[in-house]
């Protein structure tokens, strides 16, 4: 960039060039040595100042030619005749990018050599010097010549007075002084920015600004100052740095206008101008055009998506594009003063820097407005999900209280239930009792019909003897009378027989009956197992005709005499058979070759408590059901052959009554084995 703008102001200044002595005595005024001088275009390093001195006759200086100075191929010469009564600088407005030196020469005699290098002046010791001017050392109003020899550059050299020079210093100083302190300012900010909100703009950002204020800070000579040897470096490839510029600020700029949300196909075609921007900055590294080419190459893409992004509602938008028009027009400022031949001021020169830092405040202001955006919708997503959190406090407030009014409703209807439930349990409990009660009936009766069908019997046979004793008696038959007297006495003591024999399994089975005390006592548990067996099977028989099984026992010892209560074992015992009743019998059902009906009692006395076991080969009880089988009403019996009590009662006799335990056994298909455990 910066050798097209010399250029450009070589091109300007030629079409006044000519070769008559200057005469320098306007203080305000900047003077261009090029503009009277003449030219000689020689081989690189086929001659020196003293054989041009001593033998000016070989050597013919030409007007100049703007095409034959921009052949970097030849070293150029540029002589220049001057008279002047101030005390005059010769100074570079702008760092030459070549190696550069001006001879000053009064009456064939040098009076100083003056050696650019890297943009800086050399000193006599060879240490490049911060300030590029140089003071002529001819007295004023000697006529003086100047020679200038380099390959670029050399048009930018001019002669300026001592009080011009130091107000050009002091605006350079205060306008970079600001200028550097804006891109801290502004660096260190993004920084923070970057820091806080994470955002990968930020951070280009940051970069940007960094790497335009270090390239405006080695094209002007500056970071001499601060770091000699980097600037060495950077100088040496200030060409790459004014490349990186433009290819920073579009990396930005897709980023910034978040052009990939907005435009896949603006987005690819960046893509492809990076990479393409990319391969020239790496290929043509030493071109002074490269910056060019990529500076335009950026310039109608960034201003495609800032526009785009305005199109679509961005605002932040319009600072991105204000902020490149303006570095746009700052950099073609400069560059139509010299092809216009126009005085450079202090403004014109520096159009480029001051552009960049417009560009620099609007893009900041872009993204300050960004983030207020952020933060402007942040905040009105917090007042919407706030307004939305009282709403659903409202209506949570509104929720209880319709909840705790059914909370109330329904916790009367289920006290009402509950109400209900009890009696119904109550009701059904009792009913289970009249079952018992009705098949402790049936196997009374049953069991009974035997001695009272002997009875019946006897005592008919005996009324016969007795009236036929009578007519034995009448006819005098003594022996007779004798031998029916026998026959009926043997007849009275079976009637008295089996009277005894009713009378018992009455007593024996009310027992079972009737609620009792309720009072613990002394009983045999093996003898109670034994009638409460007999009462169930007779029981189940007179519902069920045509049902049988077989009874397996093992009872150990023959006799288990404890502390119970004998109705509620008996219950007990009883349910737990009519169920294995059940089982078998449903079994039966299933015409299984080789199968009988099997019931198994087994007791035995054990260390601290006494077992007693009800097995049946029945139907068995599915895993799936085995945990609910006692819960009260939980019955898999058809409606009408239970209630679903037994189970549940008999295991809250076992466990709550007696401390014991009541488990089950059981495989579907095989059988079920009902465990009682009585502490003894």
């Amino acid at each position: 960039m910066k050798r097209l703008l010399q250029a450009f102001l070589l091109c300007g200044l030629f079409t006044a060039a000519n070769a008559q002595p200057i005469v320098l005595n306007d203080p305000d005024q900047i003077y261009y040595p090029i503009l009277h001088s003449s030219a000689l275009t020689v081989r690189l390093g086929s001659t020196t100042i003293d054989s041009l001195l001593q033998h000016p006759e070989r050597y013919r200086f030409q007007p100049l030619q703007v095409k034959a100075l921009l052949d970097g191929e030849h070293e150029h010469w540029l002589r220049t005749k001057l008279v002047t009564p101030l005390k005059l600088y010769l100074w570079p407005i702008l760092p030459t990018v070549d190696h550069t030196i001006i001879y000053e020469v009064v009456d064939g005699h040098i009076l100083q050599t003056m050696e650019y290098k890297h943009g800086l002046l050399v000193s006599s010791d060879g240490y490049l010097q911060t300030r590029r001017a140089c003071a002529l050392l001819s007295q004023p109003g000697k006529k003086t010549t100047l020679y200038i020899r380099g390959r670029y550059g050399i048009g930018t050299t001019t002669l300026i007075a001592n009080n011009k020079l130091l107000v050009w210093l002091h605006q350079e100083d205060l306008f970079f002084g600001l200028y550097f302190g804006l891109a801290l300012l502004i660096s260190l900010y993004s920084l923070m920015l970057f820091a806080r909100l994470r955002e990968r703009e930020n951070l280009l950002y940051t970069v940007w600004v960094l790497t335009l204020a270090i390239t405006t800070a080695t094209s002007f000579g500056l970071l001499s100052e601060w770091l000699p040897s980097l600037y060495v470096l950077l100088f040496d490839h200030l060409i790459i740095l004014f490349s990186l510029v433009p290819l920073l600020s579009m990396v930005f700029a897709i980023e910034f206008l978040q052009v990939r949300q907005r435009s896949r196909r603006m987005y690819r075609v960046g893509l492809v101008i990076l990479a393409i921007m990319t391969v020239i900055l790496f290929t043509y590294s030493d071109s002074w055009l490269l910056g060019t080419v990529i500076g335009l190459m950026q310039m109608p893409y960034s201003l495609m998506v800032s526009i785009l992004a305005i199109r679509q509602g961005f605002k932040p938008a319009w600072y991105y594009l204000i902020g490149a028009i303006i570095v746009y027009i700052g950099s073609w400022v400069g560059q139509i003063y010299a092809i216009n031949s126009w005085p450079v001021t202090f403004w014109a020169l520096h159009s480029v820097p001051i552009s960049s830092a417009l560009e620099i405040l609007f893009f900041t202001l872009g993204l300050t407005y960004k983030v207020n955006l952020l933060k402007k919708q942040q905040d009105e997503a917090i007042q919407e999900q706030l307004r939305l959190t009282q709403e659903n406090q409202q209506l949570i407030e509104t929720q209880n209280h319709v909840l705790e009014d059914k909370v109330e409703q329904r916790t009367a209807e289920l006290q009402e239930s509950l109400t209900t439930l009890k009696a119904t349990q109550v009701q059904l409990i009792q009913k289970e009792k009249l079952a018992s009660l009705g098949e402790l009936t049936a196997g009374i009766a049953h069991e009974i019909q035997n001695p009272l069908n002997f009875v019946n019997n006897f005592s008919e046979v005996s009324v016969e003897l007795v009236e036929e004793l009578k007519g034995e008696a009448q006819a005098g038959q003594t022996d007779e009378v004798i031998a029916i007297a026998t026959d009926l006495s043997q007849n009275l003591q079976k009637i008295s027989h089996h009277g005894r024999r009713a009378s018992a399994i009455v007593k024996g089975m009310l027992e079972h009956s009737k609620g009792g005390s309720g009072e613990k006592e002394q009983t045999d548990l093996v003898r109670l197992t034994e009638e409460c067996f007999k009462i169930a099977y007779q029981g189940y028989r007179s519902k069920h005709r045509d049902f049988s099984c077989e009874l397996v026992t093992s009872f150990q010892p023959d006799t288990l005499f404890m502390q119970m209560v004998t109705q509620d074992i008996g219950r007990v015992v009883i349910n737990l058979l009519n169920n294995a009743f059940y089982s078998v019998r449903e079994r039966s059902f299933q015409r299984l070759e080789g199968y009988l009906p099997q019931i198994g009692l087994s007791i035995t006395q054990r260390s601290g408590y006494a077992e007693l076991i009800v097995k049946d080969n029945g139907t068995g009880i599915p895993e799936t059901i085995r945990e609910k089988i006692f819960q009260p009403f939980f019955t898999t019996k058809p409606t009408g052959e239970g209630t679903g009590l037994g189970l549940s009662l008999s295991h809250d006799i076992i466990s709550k009554g007696y401390g014991g335990s009541l488990d089950v056994k059981s495989q579907e298909g095989q059988g079920s084995e009902f465990i009682i455990r009585l502490p003894t």
